[in-house]
């Protein structure tokens, strides 16, 4: 097929004017044109200054695709032509538009990469003598220089997504880590600041675009410390100069917060370099520099009236950081009989406490002291790992550290009071899991300081509780004797239901206060078989065998003979079968094994006889209803029934599994079509696998066997649970992890057939539930078991695509489960080297986001959609530019009620924030809001 020019216009302009299925044709035409060998051609044409921007932009990133991915159509004899072709492109483009000369810089950058080896060996040398401003007069010095360093800051990304075989690639890096010494020299060069005048503001751009570079580089890991040592230096100098000099007294520009945080990135890079513990001097001089300068820039923060939690966050990272990575050298140091060495690593450890303790409330007011958890483990693993000899000082010398953060954990984890009810349910959510932390901190915190951590919390909680108590022991013991003497035959019931319904209520007390069990407990049970009580009696039971379950051992018997024979009785309702199963599998985990085994033979026999006629009927409504209630109340026992044993035993619930797995299977065959018995069939196996843990092993082949089964005959949510609870424990374990990967294809694979049938209707609505399941599984395995996914023979970009084509949904929940899974996939797709995935299909991404926030998608999916957009600036902040501005120079798009500069205020504003969530999302809502005529087209963004 013959590509010309003005049909390559035609379909530009239709790609960014037309609707969207007009605009999906011209992207696929537009695609089949890049790859075609006529591109070599064309793409020069296309490059012509007089050409529209958007042409211009397809021609240069179509050179880049040739580049990256074609370079094997180029003849050796051709490759000095087009490096002179390239170097004038660029020349010509010096003075803008400026997103066409970068994606220039990029395909340059792309060419020297191939060439270096053995083609163009000297190719750094004669890139840096080329752009000098007295070599190019026509140009701008300070453009000049931003040309420079935009190919040498893309190299390396570049080296990393291009394709090329495992022997070119090593020649490569070699030749790259030769050259890297000369790269940080031009680097130092322009952050230099100027002799006997300093850092001048007027150079910020200059500062940011060496420092993006300097990043870039040792980003690379080719570098070691020694080699950084001027850069590092000028970063730690620029950054305190660029903070105390900002152009706002109030404020950081966003320049000067990018600056700062690309600085801090490079730093970090170099901390945590595998060289760097070969340095320990190093790391002890940077460890008192960044100290003296950034607790200054701290403590100023702190004092301000409102805490820029970015700049905090960033520079307690760094040193957090410093301290987690060589935590051993700083413990040396306290061994060393240099003082000077000694009191840097003491003033290191207080830097990290003043940290854990920022004011505030995690994660509203600060965003930083959740920082410092790994540092606090890693400090004491380390000393933990000495000879007793070493261990016993260095454990005396930091106590008082840790008994510091001991008080300020209990402080810092209190639950918000009444009036900070109005959290977001993001921030309940993440403040959950800090206070999960603290708890992980406070056993790390034990292993220092052992029975004196016990004294401080004890002592904290005798303050916290010394009035209350008094008052308790005065009334409740009398108030539990009392219970036992009312004569309930002779009054009203009701009487009864609130004293079994006060007994429940206290049954916390009751565990403080074992001895009152014999005064109450025998009511309970008694009242179990009464039908005008029973839910009063099972509801009380419920709370004691969960609150006093370690004290109930006297009582088994008694508990055990009346629950069954309220069983026998057929008069407990469905909710009361639940909960006295429930306590009867509670009661059970305390009893000897044999009598475990023989009363739940007794007990569950008739159950299963009933399923089992159940199941040679004919499936109907009500047969599908009572086999539902059976497997409700089997849950309720397989949820609580764990018998904590000195000596391996068989668990009683993996028995009874193991002897009625057949049943399960037939169930999940014959009913695969009733969502009811489906769902209670799928919580049976979770509280299984849940209970059991690493004991439910053997069954699992079975389970996933089931979970397949219906899941292959009728997709639904439910069933997923199983398949997340199993893949989340068990997604790392070796012998289980073909199952596992076999499970999660299988999923998908299903998935994805029924998702294009029902969107080929337009009815993606109509499984939302099962799309919402499907993504949360996908997150779960993301976050807890990664390698399922990008280690398998899963088709990851049409996992991705799927996904992005479910955010088309109005589904709130559905949508906040998608742009959870998108999130997490971006989060980790570089590290799992599938970057490819976000940068093929990522434009498409933002394409439909920026749909999203022009149409009528809800306002309470726009939060979602923020995480998206944050999470692609924080991994992917140049793609994100390139298709921000690619999509949003379009006229009319998102929608003809937002402008050009109101478009350009939100490109700056998404590409500065890359760490403050509540900023960004309050940004995005204001920008949806333009977009759908709400707010004044003459309203900017802040």
């Amino acid at each position: 097929m013959e590509y010309k020019v003005e049909d390559l216009e035609q379909a530009v302009a239709i790609f960014y004017r037309a609707e969207a299925n007009h605009q999906a044709e011209a992207h696929q035409w537009l695609t089949k044109a890049q790859n075609s060998s006529q591109a070599w051609s064309f793409v020069w044409e296309l490059l012509n200054p007089q050409k529209c921007f958007q042409v211009q932009f397809f021609g240069a990133t179509t050179l880049h695709t040739k580049l990256l991915k074609f370079w094997n159509d180029i003849p050796v004899d051709q490759y000095e032509a087009l490096k002179k072709r390239l170097l004038d492109t660029i020349i010509n483009y010096a003075m803008g538009p400026k997103i066409i000369l970068n994606r220039l810089c990029i395909a340059f950058s792309a060419y020297i990469i191939h060439t270096i080896p053995t083609h163009w060996p000297n190719a750094f040398e004669e890139l840096v003598s080329s752009f000098q401003p007295h070599n190019l007069p026509g140009i701008e010095s300070e453009r000049v220089i931003w040309i420079l360093l935009e190919i040498l800051t893309v190299i390396p990304e570049e080296f990393q997504s291009i394709t090329m075989s495992i022997t070119q690639r090593n020649r490569v890096r070699c030749v790259l880590q030769t050259v890297s010494k000369d790269i940080m020299k031009v680097v130092e060069m322009c952050l230099m600041p100027i002799p006997s005048k300093g850092f001048d503001m007027a150079n910020l751009i200059t500062y940011l675009h060496a420092t993006k570079c300097g990043s870039a580089w040792i980003s690379l890991g080719v570098l070691n410390i020694s080699e950084c040592d001027s850069v590092c230096n000028l970063l730690i100098d620029l950054t305190c100069f660029v903070y105390w000099n900002k152009t706002d007294p109030e404020c950081l520009s966003g320049e000067e917060i990018e600056l700062l945080e690309i600085a801090v990135e490079a730093l970090t890079s170099i901390v945590q370099h595998p060289s760097t513990s070969k340095f320990p001097d190093y790391v002890t001089k940077y460890t008192q520099n960044i100290l003296f300068k950034f607790e200054k820039i701290i403590e100023a923060e702190k004092n301000a009236d409102e805490l820029n939690k970015d700049v905090v966050a960033n520079l307690y990272g760094l040193i957090v950081s410093f301290a987690d990575t060589h935590s051993k050298i700083y413990l040396e140091n306290l061994k060393s009989t240099n003082l000077e060495d000694q009191r840097i690593s003491h003033d290191l450890f207080s830097s990290i406490l003043k940290c854990t303790d920022l004011k505030g409330r995690f994660p509203i007011d600060e965003s930083s002291s959740n920082l410092t958890f790994s540092f606090w483990y890693t400090l004491q693993d380390d000393i933990m790992a000495l000879e007793t000899a070493e261990c016993a000082p260095l454990l005396l010398t930091i106590k008082p550290y840790y008994r510091d953060l001991v008080c300020i954990l209990l402080n810092k984890s209190m639950l918000p009071s009444a009036e900070d009810s109005s959290w977001a349910l993001d921030d309940k959510e993440v403040f959950r899991c800090y206070r999960q932390d603290v708890a992980d901190t406070y056993i790390y915190c034990y292993n220092v300081l052992n029975l004196e951590m016990l004294d401080i919390l004890s002592t904290k909680l005798d303050e916290a509780i010394a009035e209350s108590v008094v008052l308790e022991n005065l009334y409740l013991p009398k108030l539990m004797t009392t219970v036992k003497q009312i004569p309930f035959g002779s009054l009203n019931v009701k009487v009864l239901a609130t004293a079994l319904e006060t007994v429940g209520a206290y049954s916390e007390w009751l565990l403080y206060n074992p001895q009152q069990l014999g005064n109450v407990l025998p009511l309970v049970v008694a009242s179990l078989g009464n039908p005008e009580v029973s839910i009063s009696a099972t509801m009380a039971l419920k709370d004691i065998t969960f609150s006093c379950q370690k004290f109930l051992l006297p009582y088994v018997d008694h508990i055990l003979v009346a629950s069954q024979i309220a069983f026998q009785g057929g008069t407990l309702k469905l909710g009361e079968c639940k909960r006295l199963m429930g306590s009867i599998g509670r009661v059970l985990s305390i009893a000897p094994v044999d009598k475990v085994m023989s009363y739940l033979n007794v007990t569950l026999s008739p159950t299963f006889e009933e399923i089992q006629k159940l199941l040679q009927e004919e499936p109907s409504p009500g047969v599908a209803t009572s086999l539902a209630s059976r497997l409700k109340v089997l849950a309720s026992l397989f949820y609580s029934l764990y018998v904590q044993s000195d000596v391996k035993i068989e668990q009683p619930v993996f028995v009874v599994m193991q002897n009625t797995m057949p049943i399960y299977n037939t169930i999940a065959e014959k009913y695969f079509n009733n969502n009811e018995v489906i769902t209670d069939l799928g919580v049976l196996l979770k509280c299984v696998v849940t209970t059991l843990n690493d004991d439910s092993k053997p069954l699992i082949k079975d389970i996933l066997q089931i979970v397949v089964t219906v899941y292959r005959d009728n997709p639904q949510s439910s069933i997923l649970v199983v398949a997340k609870t199993v893949a989340i424990l068990f997604g790392k374990e070796e012998d289980l992890l073909p199952l596992n990967r076999q499970l999660v294809q299988e999923i998908c694979n299903r998935t994805f057939q029924i998702c294009a049938e029902y969107n080929n209707n337009n009815q993606l609505s109509d499984i939302s539930d099962l799309l919402e399941g499907f993504f949360l599984l996908l997150s779960n395995l993301l976050k807890k078991a990664p390698l399922l996914i990008f280690k398998s023979d899963l088709d990851t970009s049409a996992l991705f695509q799927c996904a992005i084509l479910c955010l088309v949904m109005p589904e709130t929940q559905t949508m906040k489960a998608v742009s959870g899974f998108l999130v997490n996939f971006i989060n980790q797709s570089r590290d799992m080297a599938h970057g490819d995935v976000i940068q093929n299909f990522g434009e498409g991404l933002v394409l439909r986001i920026l749909l999203n926030l022009g149409s009528t998608a809800p306002r309470a999916t726009i939060d979602s959609l923020s995480d998206i957009i944050l999470m692609l600036n924080k991994k992917y902040c140049d793609n994100l530019c390139r298709w921000l501005n690619t999509l949003l120079t379009q006229a009319d798009f998102p929608t003809s009620k937002v402008t050009s500069a109101q478009k350009e205020t939100f490109i700056k504003v998404v590409l500065r924030e890359k760490a403050n969530k509540r900023k960004l999302s309050d940004s995005v809502l204001e920008f949806a809001l333009m977009c759908r005529g709400i707010l004044k087209q003459d309203t900017t963004l802040p």
